[in-house]
């Protein structure tokens, strides 16, 4: 089979999204099937047409709308027309897909990562909002032969926010092979330059729907509390550089509500050395406003660290191990539940059952959708 994947960002640009078509596309390869990738360049060296690892990769200069790539069709028609069907992503390549998909009469498939719906509203001013959930509509409502969700949170949003009536197939995606072997030398004392104090960490994006804003505030009831700098408790943020102005916006408020003493912000580190920091840390949290799969939730359950969570979007449905979650957008919950892991309550956390996120399965659950799309041409 032919297949052309249509994407906003590709391998090395880092994301959920990436990861999953990085290794559906090594894995459709391995079976058999013939690949080409369109996706927006990464830098001046992943420009052009470019071998990774064996896939086909059309690395194009495309400009950004609304905070994503907009594509152009004269970049896309020629792999669209050569392929037997074709494959993309939410947001601003799915209307030229689709557009070009009924011109070649070629059934296409649409995967959907996140749908805020009215959820824009919880993190943006409403003039952003308003215009994210217009973009948002348009980009989902877009004609597809077929639809497939990431979780059955990103499923149920999409049903309630774009359509009931679409057929949209659930599937997983695949947990990192080989995390929990992932070596280094990594220490998590040395760099955020603390002793024997409690750890809880977070790590990822600051942008506002993280949740990182409820978190702060969470660490400032602990302090009213009398949970400051002298209770042997440290605060640690593996914070990106992007988005830029809320990473500001976030140390400023640490700034003034006094939380230096209790709280270390650092950049983000290598996947390896990732991996031994999660492993090192006390507890890591996940304040999550919204959530289409969790990666950060699964990867801190598959290295069997204790994981305090938002019960907002997909993120109960990924996690496991000893967890417990919080009322998603709640503060004082959230404190409540940080608190109790300090204490040591018997009850701060609860024991759940491993769960099985595997690269075979993804894989078999998009091929599967592939044979049923090209039966029913």
């Amino acid at each position: 089979m032919k297949i052309a994947i249509i994407l906003p960002h590709f391998y090395p640009y880092v994301g959920g999204g990436e990861t999953m078509f990085y290794e559906l596309a090594k894995g459709l390869l391995e079976r058999g099937h013939e690949l080409r990738v369109v996706a927006r360049n990464v830098g001046d060296e992943y420009m052009g047409h470019k071998v990774v690892e064996g896939i086909d990769v059309w690395y194009c200069p495309w400009k950004s709308a609304f905070g994503h790539p907009v594509p152009k069709e004269s970049d896309i028609e020629e792999h669209i027309e050569w392929c037997d069907l074709v494959h993309t992503s939410i947001f601003t390549t799915a209307p030229v897909v689709s557009r070009l998909a009924k011109k070649y009469g070629k059934p296409s498939l649409l995967t959907v990562y996140e749908v805020r719906g009215r959820k824009w509203f919880w993190s943006d001013k409403a003039w952003r909002a308003i215009l994210y959930y217009i973009v948002e509509q348009y980009c989902c409502r877009q004609s597809f032969t077929a639809y497939h969700a990431i979780s059955e949170a990103t499923k149920a949003d999409f049903q309630h926010y774009i359509c009931r009536k679409k057929d949209v197939r659930r599937i997983y995606l695949a947990s990192e092979v080989g995390l929990e072997e992932k070596k280094s030398s990594f220490s998590i004392r040395d760099y955020f330059r603390i002793r024997d104090e409690f750890i809880f960490l977070y790590y990822g994006r600051p942008g506002r729907t993280k949740g990182i804003y409820v978190l702060e505030k969470a660490i400032c009831l602990l302090k009213q509390r009398g949970i400051d700098a002298g209770s042997r408790v440290r605060f640690c943020f593996l914070l990106g550089k992007e988005p830029e102005k809320p990473r500001r916006e976030f140390l400023r408020r640490m700034r003034d509500d006094g939380l230096r003493g209790v709280v270390r912000v650092r950049p983000s580190i290598s996947r390896e050395d990732l991996a031994e920091c999660i492993k090192q840390a006390d507890c890591v949290v996940v304040p999550s406003l919204t959530e289409g799969f969790g990666f950060s939730a699964l990867e801190t359950c598959q290295l069997g660290t204790d994981l305090i969570y938002s019960d907002g979007g997909s993120l109960p449905e990924v996690a496991y191990g000893r967890c417990r979650s919080f009322k998603n957008r709640n503060a004082k919950d959230l404190a409540d539940k940080l608190e109790a892991v300090l204490r040591g309550d018997a009850d701060a956390f609860v024991q759940v059952p491993e769960k099985s996120f595997s690269r075979a399965q993804m894989i078999d659950g998009i091929e599967e959708i592939y044979e049923e799309m090209r039966a029913g041409c």
